[in-house]
């Protein structure tokens, strides 16, 4: 993959993507096309997932999903990440008409390397999907056409987190933190830019073997983007929250 620098383009006149709720895993989730592309977004807060309704979750994951699971020494992570996956399994098996447990995931290609650690996906179906968790929220997407999804927490520390990002935005969150610009906001352009990025590098399959700093998905406001064929849009989610869905045009 190209190691050129890129920067996406705001698009004020977009909206950003409402998702569907997740509330139980004991029915079957409807999807709810946002675009044009077959795409459906459900956002579930882990704190409504009940732990009989985890235990039949958790009966759906493979061998390697548990064995993933058991890795998270805070039972927190541990937990998001275990209905994540279910909840993926619900979704795409829904989408896919296979029940979540007989839903078999694998790997596209890396574009980098072109070995079989690419962007996930459901083994037999066409359908491409994207999952993300963080201590209290989840999201997943499937869509018709390659898709990532990203949802972070709001750090306590933007600044100390924000040299990982492209040196523009590392330069607005500092501003920010230093109440020059956005009114002290850090935390919430941090959080922009930081799920823009990962939604971005998630959808083309190479996540972080591509290096943050080489693309500026911007830590404004802006509720829309375009970069390289993709089109970025912010997610809504909860206060304290940030979250960005991408797709490819």
């Amino acid at each position: 993959m190209s190691r050129e620098t890129s920067e996406a383009v705001p698009d004020r006149s977009a909206i950003a993507i409402v998702p569907a709720t997740l509330a139980s895993f004991l029915g079957e989730p409807h999807p709810r096309e946002v675009t044009g592309a077959g795409l459906g977004v459900w956002l579930i807060d882990t704190a409504r997932v009940a732990d009989h309704e985890l235990e039949i979750g958790r009966s759906w994951l493979d061998e390697a999903e548990r064995q993933q699971a058991s890795k998270y020494v805070r039972a927190e992570l541990r937990r998001a990440y275990e209905i994540a996956h279910a909840a993926a399994r619900l979704v795409v098996g829904a989408s896919t008409d296979t029940p979540p447990e007989k839903v078999v995931w694998g790997r596209h290609a890396c574009p980098g390397c072109g070995e079989p650690h690419g962007r996930p996906r459901a083994e037999g179906t066409a359908i491409e999907f994207s999952l993300s968790h963080t201590p209290g929220q989840i999201l997943v997407a499937v869509a018709d056409v390659p898709v990532g999804v990203d949802v972070e927490i709001h750090p306590d520390d933007p600044t100390a987190l924000a040299g990982v990002l492209h040196p523009q935005e590392t330069a607005e969150i500092e501003a920010a933190a230093r109440g020059t610009l956005d009114g002290g906001r850090a935390a919430v352009r941090f959080t922009r830019a930081w799920s823009r990025t990962e939604a971005y590098l998630k959808g083309i399959g190479i996540g972080l073997g591509r290096d943050p700093h080489l693309d500026y998905l911007g830590t404004d406001d802006a509720p829309g983007r375009t970069l390289d064929g993709w089109v970025l849009n912010d997610v809504v989610v909860p206060e304290g929250y940030g979250a960005a869905l991408a797709l490819h045009n």
